[in-house]
């Protein structure tokens, strides 16, 4: 069971013994599944074993004794427990157990009597657990009926969240009982919880997006599993790329309707989902606003005060020392913003308004928690104060610590605004979302600027990119064609919030449509009425160090006016770039999940970010993934280089040497003419690629090749100094050794680890001492799970004579390597997922699993997992 081996080793060493164990833990903490392992472990020992469900329904509120759950306990284990003697006693149980049994103290005396001894025929010679499962729905109940259970020597073992329960039952006459808390999961579990129950193989950045939005919930495995399976319902946890990850992860993540504390919330106050809501669709909510809450939804303050205190007894909501309320668990305000409903919501924040508003007219101290609630309420009017300039006033206050929430305010002044300053604050407004990188919140003002207008944006030039049309005086169209354009490339939308005219733009058509990147060039025109600094000779640096970078460019277009993005595809791709060349290579695979689920549409960078996944899986041996991500043999891409570069790896590790060096050779004159047209995107890859190949197979011709693709890249270089990349290529086609040291000392002052690997193999070949250069290579093939790169630079290392450093598998015992192995394999990963996960080779894992085999004697991997839940393997 997930993270609860101590608990169950715990349990199992009172089992047999007539003593009473209590298992404690909140609603979801696991105690039924934990009763269950209990129960399993107890047949696999040969313990009589039965589980007891107790029930408040009202149908049998008369059995004050929950005689009639022992009975079908003991009913449905018959077969494997029964026998004359229980068959007697159950039948005696049975007759006595009528509601008119409890009418008298003797009869109820007689039928307690009764129960013990069918407890005693339970137990009979041999040991005997008696588990009571959800005894909250009955705690009186409980206490008879165990120590009746108890006093025929059974052990008992009882679930609940009542602390008179387990006082009463630990303190039952001379035995000593113990009582097993179900803190909360640590954090490294719920990973593995999920990937148990869906039988998948899970992205890193699943369990985090969970642990995050469960806040106060986030170790309660109830909690962890009813997310879970909401978001497989919503599609929004998707199997890709090997893995199961979250789509559009920015998005709320909101608890079921069903789960117990939302209906807690709605059950305990009529205003509670309300007041959850209110608190999480703000920015400051304190308990000296629980007056103006309790006027607008006519509530009594007192209950108001108690809501608060009942919600953060159960971990729902937090007070800071001078009084915010804040959620305790952003998915519980994200299910009552559902439950509410957005109309509503926006009625409460209104209703909130012009309670502020008629408490304090002079607007002095609520400036700012009224201009929150003024944009929370939509364009609706206040009445009795304007509220575009009183927006204005706090967006000007804000700006200088929160540029963000400035920004809302803003664009909650247009609502408000009369129409003569509706062309000034749109146009401060787009460029001020612009300066802070929400390209989100652009397309949807573009959009309602078009709607406002009742005209289309549209850019009707093509070439100059100044558009023509007139937007009857809200903005300059040319102003909102150029945002409509910022807006659906860094939002992987052609169109987005319905701006219909976004993808008329030649740059957003090529982007989406022909699935082509462009060059800087190519975006000034169409970017120049949002201003700018271009400058003309950064055109061609369309690339950073051969790495396409649209970020890059929009910041060389417009200068200081231009914000990188915090969220979206470019940010995202930015991400996955930086991710491989320093070597977070899970981080980059789980980027390129998350880009291909949550931004379906086919651009430029979606194609880099399969590239780079297919080479990384390729480079762990997981051939049929990076076959996946490749795609089809003839597919169009964008990058045809770095496809290239992918293509020739995939050959050579398939060891076709012939296949492989007449590719390379076809590739690299193919990536030259690119380059003379511009695209040096992964050329550096390829003629590196090549080079090592042509090297390791002894193919001597395709140097030729190789020195003129590295002439072509050179000659795209307008640096007064060498750079990372032209040292390498220096290095490779002049086989130079002070190249390729400076190009290390570079890469290793910026962090790029994965190009640092090969820079310095590339100094290995040259340097009079190898030694250095091999082992730093090494190490970070193996912290990058590289199978196929270190299995070169061994090859390397025998053939230069030279011993590399013994590397331990890790400074984990061999207890702790194998105790993850086994966890591994209740997830259902494969021998070669593991070795991944691990960072350890395929073989290393073999050689554990050999070992454990031999150790407890299993035949089988199944039998293996079964022995470790037992804790056979505790002291390995």
């Amino acid at each position: 069971m997930i993270g609860r081996h101590e608990e169950l080793a715990a349990i199992g060493g009172l089992l047999g013994k007539p003593v009473p164990i209590v298992v404690r833990g909140p609603r979801g903490a696991g105690k039924t599944a934990l009763l269950d392992e209990v129960a399993s472990g107890c047949r696999d020992r040969g313990i009589r074993t039965i589980t007891v469900e107790l029930t408040s329904a009202s149908e049998e509120s008369w059995d004050l004794l929950g005689v009639q759950a022992v009975l079908r306990a003991l009913r449905a284990g018959f077969a494997d427990i029964g026998g004359s003697r229980l068959a007697t006693a159950l039948a005696t149980v049975n007759q006595l157990c009528t509601p008119t049994t409890y009418d008298s103290p003797a009869s109820r005396g007689r039928l307690l009597h009764q129960l013990q001894r069918l407890f005693d025929s339970f137990h009979g010679a041999a040991a005997a657990v008696v588990l009571f499962d959800d005894v909250d729905a009955a705690p009186a109940t409980v206490i008879t009926t165990a120590s009746a259970a108890l006093r025929a020597g059974c052990t008992v073992v009882v679930a609940c969240d009542d602390e008179a329960v387990a006082l009463d039952l630990t303190a039952f006459g001379e035995a000593a009982g113990q009582v097993v808390e179900l803190g909360p999961l640590g954090d490294r579990y719920a990973g593995e919880l999920i990937a148990a129950a869906t039988r998948h193989q899970i992205d890193p950045a699943v369990a985090p997006a969970i642990h995050a939005a469960l806040g106060s919930l986030a170790g309660n495995p109830g909690a962890v599993l009813a997310l879970c399976d909401l978001l497989l319902s919503q599609d929004r946890l998707t199997h890709l790329g090997g893995a199961l990850c979250l789509a559009d992860p920015d998005a709320p993540i909101a608890l079921p309707a069903d789960h117990w504390l939302v209906r807690l919330v709605e059950r305990t106050h009529e205003f509670g989902l309300r007041l959850l809501a209110l608190i999480a669709n703000s920015e400051w909510f304190g308990m000296d606003d629980l007056v103006v809450f309790a006027a607008a939804v006519d509530a009594e303050l007192g209950a108001c005060g108690r809501a608060v205190d009942e919600f953060t007894a159960v971990g729902a909501l937090r007070c800071t020392p001078d009084g915010v309320l804040t959620l305790a668990c952003p998915a519980l305000g994200a299910a009552a913003i559902d439950a509410v409903g957005a109309d509503r919501l926006r009625a409460l924040h209104l209703a909130f308004a012009r309670h502020l508003v008629s408490r304090d007219r002079s607007l002095g101290h609520i400036l700012l928690p009224l201009a929150d609630h003024l944009a929370a309420a939509g364009g609706a009017d206040v009445g009795g104060i304007d509220a575009a300039t009183l927006l204005e006033r706090a967006a000007h206050r804000i700006q200088p610590v929160n540029p963000a929430l400035a920004a809302r305010w803003r664009r909650a002044a247009l609502a408000h605004c009369a129409p003569a300053d509706h062309a000034r604050l749109l146009d401060a407004l787009a460029r001020e979302l612009v300066r802070i990188g929400r390209y989100d919140w652009l397309g949807e003002v573009v959009a309602e600027a078009r709607g406002a207008s009742g005209q289309a944006v549209t850019d009707t030039t093509g070439a100059s990119g100044q558009a023509v049309a007139d937007t009857t005086g809200a903005c300059a169209s040319g102003e909102l064609a150029a945002a409509a354009c910022l807006a659906a490339l860094h939002t992987g939308v052609a169109s987005p919030a319905g701006v219909g005219d976004a993808s008329a733009i030649p740059i957003v058509d090529r982007w989406f449509g022909a699935n082509e990147p462009f060059g800087t060039e190519e975006l000034a025109a169409p970017l120049a009425p949002l201003g700018g600094t271009h400058d003309p000779l950064m055109t061609r640096h369309a690339h950073r160090d051969g790495w396409f970078d649209p970020i890059g460019m929009f910041k060389s277009v417009l200068g200081p006016a231009y914000g990188a993005p915090q969220r979206g595809p470019l940010e995202l791709y930015r991400r996955i770039v930086d991710d491989y060349r320093r070597g977070q290579w899970d981080n980059a695979l789980s980027g390129a999940r998350t880009l291909v689920a949550t931004y379906p549409a086919a651009t430029p960078v979606h194609e880099v970010a399969r590239l780079l996944a297919a080479e990384i899986c390729k480079r762990r041996d997981e051939l049929d993934l990076a076959e996946s991500w490749l795609g089809e043999p003839d597919r169009r891409g964008a990058f045809p280089t770095l496809r290239s570069w992918v293509e020739m790896g995939l050959l050579g590790r398939r060891g076709q040497a012939d296949a492989t060096l007449a590719f390379g050779r076809r590739a690299c004159t193919t990536a030259v003419r690119a380059a003379e047209a511009g695209d040096t995107t992964g050329l550096h890859l390829l003629i590196i690629r090549h080079a090592f190949l042509a090297t390791a197979f002894g193919d001597g011709e395709g140097l030729a090749e190789i020195q003129e693709a590295a002439r072509a890249w050179c000659g795209r270089s307008d640096a007064p100094e060498p750079g990372v990349t032209e040292l390498l290529l220096t290095a490779v086609a002049q086989n130079s050794f002070p190249a390729a040291r400076a190009a290390a000392t570079a890469l290793r002052a910026g962090g790029y680890r994965t190009e640092l690997a090969t820079a310095c193999l590339i100094a290995a070949r040259t340097a009079d001492d190898t030694r250095p250069w091999l082992s730093t290579a090494d190490e970070i093939a193996e912290q990058l799970g590289d199978t196929r790169l270190r299995t070169y630079i061994k090859s390397l290392a025998r053939t230069r004579g030279v011993a590399l450093p013994r590397r331990t598998t890790s400074s984990r015992s061999s207890a702790a390597v194998e105790a993850r192995i086994i966890e591994l394999i209740q997830q259902g990963m494969t021998n070669r997922q593991i070795a991944v996960a691990i960072r350890f080779s395929e073989k290393s894992v073999e050689r554990h699993l050999t070992r454990l085999f031999a150790k407890t004697g299993c035949r089988s991997r199944l039998d293996l997992v079964a022995a470790y839940e037992r804790g056979v393997l505790a002291g390995t």
